[in-house]
């Protein structure tokens, strides 16, 4: 009777399963179709714009007074955005060295749960001699019972794969470091440029803005010439044709000095159209014009570049890689102890301690050594190999720089004799006007040329300025400055200046001392 029970049990138990897998199934299968595209709507994405403006706008104090060159970059480096986000990223690889640090903790773990089922897990046996079925079902396992356990363990493999990671992180978190600075160094290469730029061209812009005026009503006086027959149509139309060439030549200037200020606007972070003013000592302070110690700056230059320092760390890091290759060959080693505890009532201690070792290894291991080994070679012949070029690369752009800069040196020079020139000839003809051995257009022309030249002198310093700022960059100079981001404007501008005025004048840094080669270098 007691069997027939059971039997009718476990055949009611099996029905409500067939029944319910099939809904349950069909529930996953329709949660599943349930989740669809959800794109979101040019509303939403305008208003995320433009609160994303209103906190730029407000995180930005504003402009009081007139800027100097180190104050432009020193306001560049505290509220450029994109230099905010190298920052950032230097911060988070920071932070997964600390997590890496965390992964050669011991696991200690705790584990609970708690489990049910509609009938007792009942079973029955055969006679191992007679293979006689019995009769009647036992169990050993309430129906409804709680279990957990806290566990200690340590595998001595694991602990050593995540030290050489931890140190990997380490390495990395460095070469972050030194995309920060590098991006520090282009940020102020490029606002020297840009500041040398606006304030160059803001100071013929006067002179553009009276010159288009009078081209403007020259062209009204050749209009009435014409109408009124004072002059032949073919001249009137000649003298036109060459005054609209001057107005698009002077509106072109004008344009440039527009996008200039935009430019360096967006570097330091200041509203597009604010009417921000800059200030320097002089129109055209002298730059250093000595060659350098090459010798001495290509060394500083290796030491200084992101490019050739960050290539020794892969080096490193890919060592570190080939050795967590190997120790993955070896065998497993963990050891244990846990506290258990159990609510079901058939144990005869509900609660107990464990403590073990466990061994294991892939014997297969043995077969993956030959190619192991020259994976890791490969690796550290392409890093060695990059280091090389890198090297090579940073030495090219030291000299390559400076040669630009010298031949900038040069266009100045030769846009200085022809702005004396066209200076001199515009004063000659203002003379002849005045005496009537002239026109006005010749007037207006002469003019015009002296003040393209005195743009393209303005331009060939600016470009001067910009060629001697890549040299500074190709040697990895960075105003001391990463302790002070948080400081005041005014303590950065300081510091920010005093190496600007070292750097101006032709004094370069050198390396001081030189240690030994480290062993990951060396080694073969």
């Amino acid at each position: 009777m007691v069997t027939e029970m059971h039997k009718i049990k476990r055949s009611l138990g099996e029905k409500l399963m067939n029944k319910s897998l099939p809904v349950m199934a069909a529930i996953l299968f329709l949660s599943g179709c349930a989740v669809k595209m959800e794109p979101i709507s040019d509303a939403d994405i305008a208003a995320a714009a433009k609160h994303d403006m209103e906190m730029i706008q407000a995180s930005v104090p504003p402009i009081n007074g007139s800027l100097t060159l180190s104050e432009a970059i020193a306001r560049a480096l505290k509220y450029n955005l994109a230099n905010r986000v190298k920052i950032m990223e230097s911060a988070l690889a920071t932070k997964n060295f600390d997590l890496a640090k965390l992964d050669m903790m011991p696991l200690f773990k705790a584990d609970g749960g708690y489990s049910a089922r509609t009938g007792k897990n009942a079973t029955n046996s055969r006679d191992y001699r007679t293979d006689v079925e019995s009769s009647s079902y036992s169990y050993s396992d309430d129906p409804q019972h709680w279990d957990g356990n806290l566990r200690f363990s340590f595998n001595v493999l694991d602990f050593g794969i995540s030290y050489l990671q931890a140190k990997q992180e380490a390495d990395r978190a460095v070469i972050a470091l030194h995309a920060r600075t590098k991006s520090m160094a282009r940020l102020i290469q490029e606002v020297r440029t840009a500041f040398w730029r606006v304030v160059l061209l803001e100071r013929v812009a006067p002179d553009v803005d009276d010159l288009l005026a009078r081209a403007d009503r020259a062209m009204k006086d050749l209009e009435t010439a014409r109408n009124e027959g004072l002059r032949p149509p073919l001249a009137v139309l000649e003298d036109k044709r060459a005054l609209i060439e001057i107005i698009q030549q002077l509106e072109t200037m004008q344009q440039s000095i527009g996008a200039a200020r935009i430019d360096l606007a967006s570097l330091i972070n200041a509203p597009t159209k604010s009417e921000f003013k800059l200030k320097v000592s002089s129109d055209f302070p002298p730059l250093p014009r000595r060659e350098p110690d090459f010798e001495k700056l290509e060394l500083y230059a290796l030491v200084h570049s992101a490019d050739y320092t960050d290539e020794i760390y892969n080096l490193r890091i890919a060592q570190n890689e080939s050795r967590k290759a190997i120790a993955r060959l070896f065998p497993s080693l963990e050891g244990f102890t846990s506290l258990n505890a159990d609510t079901n009532h058939f144990l005869a201690d509900r609660s107990w301690y464990e403590a073990g070792a466990r061994v294991s290894w892939n014997l297969f291991n043995l077969l993956r050594v030959g190619d192991v080994n020259e994976t890791n070679d490969a690796r550290r012949n392409m890093t060695v190999a990059r280091r090389m070029a890198a090297n090579m690369a940073v030495i090219t752009s030291v000299h390559v720089s400076w040669q630009e800069y010298a031949d900038a040196n040069a266009r100045l020079d030769q846009a200085k004799r022809i702005d004396d020139i066209d200076k001199e000839i515009s004063k000659l003809t203002d003379e002849s006007v005045a005496t009537d051995a002239a026109t006005g257009m010749e007037r207006i022309r002469s003019e015009i040329r002296a003040l393209r030249s005195a743009v393209a002198r303005v331009l060939a310093y600016s470009d001067a300025q910009d060629s001697y700022g890549r040299f500074l960059f190709s040697l990895g100079l960075v105003p001391d400055v990463t302790a002070s981001l948080n400081a005041p404007e005014e303590e950065l501008a300081a510091k920010i200046k005093e190496a600007l005025d070292k750097w101006e004048v032709g004094d370069l840094p050198a390396v001081d001392t030189i240690g030994t080669i480290p062993d990951f270098v060396e080694e073969k």
